[in-house]
């Protein structure tokens, strides 16, 4: 094992001693001291020498990664070799999980395992920037991959450098690193495994090993600008290399043995519960929250929640929908290989699901989502629930929102009848979800909802709309929050007023609405400043406008935003009958009273809560500022 050491108190401390617990019998820890600056680091090899635990060799002066390696090298000829960065987390058996890789084939020459940063081998995000576990955690993955992968390898291009396997005929046959072309190191292994490949020996990852990495520790804020130089030094060698980089990251070797890892990542976390899959999309907002509270729900029950929600394209030219489905357990990047093209793999999916002991599927949203999906209850033998979101089962826009003309702003459309809808639809296709003509639309709701064990909606104002367009249907109503909990609201200051606009404000979310009353209050000279604490479809015209905008926040932010600004009112423009309104609820938890217009759950919370005010739908903007000025509770 050779370690090059430069930086890294503490790293070089937790990767010696990782390193010398998987030291297999009679393999020796040499240690390469490329002339640290770090005096503690330099004593700490000192005492690690003394003990007998590794063997030291130091460089009187910095002579670079490559002169390091090469250093050990010299040191270890005629055996086989493991580079080890000093950064690096070694689990006990993956040294031992390597060699036998190594000899697996004749031809093999590097092995590299998994990692959480190792460009081709990162895992479980193959573009890298995972996060770094712990030597336990990274002792959990890599027993996991070797009961899942065994000694399975996959063919990459060239091998990884933080912990790379060479065997001593590959390293006989292709010489030491090349020191003068590599500078302080980055693309150096690129390079020789470039020259072992031309050699005949292959480059192969381990499927079944896992090596902690945190990249970049010894060469700090130079490590982009050695990789971009060193990339064309590579290129300049060897024509085509990016090419073929490319070429093998889009083929993706890899992508079974991390998608079977993955799935038995949830299976271990699974740890025997039964599960109940939730449907959903992708698109993050109101429904994503709700899908982490029910997630958090099935845990608190004993439960194993697992979401089947949709990946967003890769590629420009990805058809709009549907995309295909990624299976998590609620979080997203702890299974992100987990991902199926339902048009052919919808019985792989099917065949995986049987495993996880799905007691009960929750249908919340479709969008984006293939139709097989509608059949899956039924395929696992299991009860579906229906938890409806928005209006898109008799809405093909969704939002119950339309344009009396192409160039108009959006309004509410009344919910027409069958024949109005349809005529609603050909008029505009713009923001149409639904591919289906309007009558086949509600007649496929019409018959999901009979075939449930029930239907939950969020708000009374949903339910009833819902009875206009499916008679006879009594959807259970479940608040999304308690609405009867106290809160402390501060009444508006007289005089100027701050106005707070939260989350994120598009069309629907009242865009136009907003754009309206700060021209009017700039034209007018107004005392009203508007906030949208969040982010907006459109910024210019708004900051032409004077409404300042924070930009986009994480939820534990919020409360600190809203200290800084101190507004004295929330302002919720949408023009759409929302079915529950998150943003509500934030703005009462921060002390404000809200005013909304006069349709959906906003209103009729606002009504039933009396924290608020409700304005006609359509009020001009005048007439709004005019209230957002003159209200007082």
């Amino acid at each position: 094992i050779i370690m090059p050491v430069y930086r890294g108190l503490e790293e070089t401390r937790a990767a010696l001693a990782s390193a010398r617990r998987a030291l297999p019998p009679g393999a020796r820890l040499i240690v390469v001291d490329d002339a640290t600056p770090e005096p503690a680091l330099a004593a700490l090899l000192n005492r690690a020498a003394k003990r007998g635990q590794i063997e030291l060799l130091r460089h009187e002066a910095n002579r670079g990664f490559c002169d390091a390696v090469n250093t050990g090298l010299d040191a270890a000829k005629n055996h086989d070799v493991i580079l080890l960065n000093s950064d690096v987390l070694v689990p006990k058996d993956a040294f031992a999980t390597l060699r036998e890789v190594a000899y697996a084939a004749p031809c093999i020459g590097t092995v590299t395992p998994l990692s959480n940063e190792a460009t081709l081998c990162s895992y479980p995000d193959p573009a890298g920037g995972n996060a770094m576990p712990d030597l336990a955690g990274a002792t959990r993955l890599d027993r996991l991959a070797h009961k899942t992968n065994g000694l399975g390898w996959a063919e990459i291009p060239t091998g990884v450098g933080f912990c790379l396997y060479i065997r001593h005929d590959c390293l006989q046959q292709t010489g030491a690193l090349r020191t003068a072309l590599f500078a302080q190191g980055y693309g150096e292994e690129n390079d020789f495994c470039l020259r072992a490949r031309h050699l005949g020996f292959a480059s192969v990852a381990a499927l079944g090993a896992y090596v902690a990495h945190r990249g970049g520790v010894s060469f700090r804020g130079a490590t982009q600008a050695l990789m971009r130089r060193n990339q064309a030094v590579l290129e300049q060698l060897f024509p085509g290399y990016r090419a073929l980089i490319e070429a093998a990251s889009a083929a993706d070797a890899l992508a079974p043995a991390r998608a079977a890892l993955d799935a038995a990542r949830l299976q271990a976390a699974r740890a025997g519960r039964r599960s109940v899959l939730l449907i959903s999309h992708g698109h993050g907002g109101g429904v994503a929250r709700q899908i982490e509270r029910v997630c958090a729900a099935l845990r608190a029950q004993g439960k194993f929640p697992l979401v089947l929600t949709t990946k967003f394209p890769t590629t420009r030219k990805a058809p709009r929908y549907p995309w295909p489905a990624l299976l998590c357990d609620g979080h997203t990047q702890t299974s992100p290989n987990l991902t199926f093209d339902l048009a052919c793999q919808f019985e792989a999916l099917l065949a995986l699901l049987r495993g996880f002991r799905v007691e009960r599927v929750e249908m919340h949203h479709m969008l984006g989502q293939h139709e097989a999906l509608r059949g899956l209850a039924a395929a696992l033998g299991v009860r579906q629930d229906i938890v409806l979101h928005d209006y898109a089962s008799f809405c093909p826009r969704v939002s119950l929102l339309n344009r009396p003309t192409r160039e108009a702003p959006l309004r509410y459309c009344g919910e027409p009848d069958v024949k109005g809808c349809e005529t609603c639809v050909k008029q505009d296709r713009r923001g149409v979800f639904e591919t289906l003509p309007v009558q086949r639309l509600l007649t496929r709701s019409r018959a999901e909802f009979a075939g449930a064990r029930e239907v939950r909606v969020p708000s009374g104002d949903m339910a009833r709309r819902l009875a206009r367009h499916f008679p006879g249907l009594k959807p259970r109503i479940t608040a999304w929050d308690d609405d009867s909990q106290p809160v402390s609201l501060r009444p508006p200051r007289t005089g100027a007023r701050r106005i707070a606009v939260l989350g994120g404000i598009g069309p629907t979310k009242g865009y136009d609405v907003l754009l309206d009353c700060a021209l009017d209050a700039k034209v007018r000279a107004l005392p009203l400043e508007f906030f949208i604490i969040g982010s907006s479809a459109e910024d210019g015209a708004l900051l032409e406008a004077g409404v300042k905008i924070t930009g986009g926040y994480k939820p534990e932010e919020l409360d600190s935003l809203i200290a800084e600004i101190q507004p004295d009112l929330a302002f919720i423009p949408s023009i759409c009958p929302e079915t529950w309104c998150f943003t509500l609820t934030e703005a009462w938890a921060a002390g404000l009273y809200a005013l909304v217009f006069d349709l959906g759950a906003q209103a009729e919370r606002v009504r039933a809560t009396q924290r608020g005010a409700v304005l006609p739908l359509g009020l001009p903007a005048e007439r709004i500022n005019n209230a957002l000025l003159g209200i007082n509770f």
